[in-house]
Order: C-alpha cells, then sequence, then structure tokens
C-alpha cells in the first residue's frame, strides 16, 4: 500500500522511509508536518508531546472534535494510522527529554516557546541518540521563521535562537492561522526532501502571509 500513496511523486523522493522523523510538539505545526510527512511516505515516526487537544487546537492543528480531551500524541498517531496503517508510531506523552531510538534520525521543532525549544536542541545535541538534522519551524500569526542545521550543535542553534520575550509576546500557537500552520508543513517536509536527496536547502527562510514575501537565506 505504501508505494501505491506516493506513486503520483515516484522519482522525486523515494528514499523518505528510511529514517525517523521525531515531530517535538504536536500542535499546529508539529501536526501538519506529521501529516505530509506520511502522506510523503515516511513510515517511522516518534510523537512527543504532554499536552492534550483542546477546542482551540481544532482551528489551526490536524485535529477534529472527536480527538478533544486526547493526548496530542495519540489523537495524531490515530489520524497518521488512518491514512498509512504500516506507519510505525511511537507515543511519547511527556515533557521531552530525549530521542527514542532510531534510525538515520531527524527531529522538527514545533513547541509553542523559544525556552522549549532551546531545551530540547541542549538535549538533542548530548543525548546519546543525536539527529541528522534539526528543523525549526517557528510561526506567530502570519508570520513563519523556519531554520534548518545539519550536523547540528548547541552553538549553531544558540546563534539563531532569541527569549520569548524578544519575539512576539504570545505563544505560537495563540496567534496561528490554519493557512500559516498548514504552509508550515509543506515548508518542512519540502526542506526534508532536500536534505534526504543531497539537494541544496535553505538554512533560513521568513515567510510572511499579509505581503506574500519570501526571504531566504
Amino acid at each position: 500500500m505504501a508505494a501505491d500513496l506516493t506513486s503520483r511523486y515516484d522519482g522525486i523522493v523515494n528514499t523518505i522511509h528510511e529514517y525517523t522523523y521525531h515531530v517535538l510538539g504536536c500542535g499546529a505545526i508539529g501536526s501538519s508536518a506529521a501529516l505530509q510527512l506520511v502522506r510523503m511516505g515516511a513510515t517511522n515516526l516518534c510523537l512527543y508531546d504532554y499536552d492534550k487537544v483542546d477546542v482551540e487546537n481544532i482551528g489551526v492543528s490536524q485535529y477534529d472534535m472527536r480527538h478533544i480531551g486526547q493526548p496530542k500524541v495519540t489523537a495524531l498517531a490515530t489520524i497518521l494510522n488512518d491514512i498509512n496503517s504500516d506507519t510505525n508510531i511511537f507515543q511519547f506523552n511527556e515533557t521531552f527529554k530525549e530521542l527514542c531510538a532510531g534510525e538515520r534520525n531527524v527531529a522538527i521543532l514545533g513547541f509553542d516557546s523559544m525556552e522549549a525549544r532551546l531545551h530540547a536542541v541542549e538535549a538533542l545535541c548530548t543525548g546519546g541518540t543525536r539527529p541528522l538534522f534539526i528543523i525549526d519551524g517557528r510561526m506567530g500569526a502570519e508570520h513563519y521563521q523556519q531554520y534548518v542545521f545539519k550536523a547540528p550543535t548547541l552553538k549553531k542553534y544558540k546563534a539563531t535562537w532569541y527569549a520569548d520575550t524578544e519575539g512576539d509576546v504570545e505563544p505560537c500557537n495563540r496567534k496561528a492561522t490554519s493557512y500559516c500552520s498548514n504552509m508550515s508543513g509543506s515548508f518542512i517536509v519540502n526542506a526534508v526532501r532536500k536534505l534526504i536527496t543531497n539537494q541544496p536547502y535553505e538554512k533560513k527562510i521568513v515567510f510572511n502571509f499579509p505581503t506574500m514575501m519570501l526571504q531566504i537565506n
């Protein structure tokens, strides 16, 4: 079934199933990225989030009313398995501490705060299981930033980091829009495709919906 699932874009990327995708934060950004990864053929995912689905998540994430009250990792795993029942999904309904074991690991950051991101990267860069790549999606209302780190180090990450007080005054999901969160998943999976096929990739992108301006570094 997996081969049929990806038949329309055969040849664009055929190795996505060879990696393990760790989605840290399963809200607007994380749920959108996970959904699109599975549609692209990813079959090994680890989901990390201690929160439950609430009604305000419905408008900006991939959940629906049936999922209210469920742990986000459980609800998201159900959605992903509905797309491809052959998907292997590990759920961690807790604060992120370290990566579960995996092969050729890719970490995707979708947390609500910059502080949580920094703590996660500290763990990612010092733990026993380390990712080949970190993709950090940051969203506020109609503004999206994405940073990609190949062979990541804490020093590299800190060069792009800022405190929550220096960015938007509210967490990402408090000022999210459905079209921005869906676009974030597209940008993230596009970066995954470039990284695993050894194509040139953008280390930083900034997209603003009101102006429709894309800045690339």
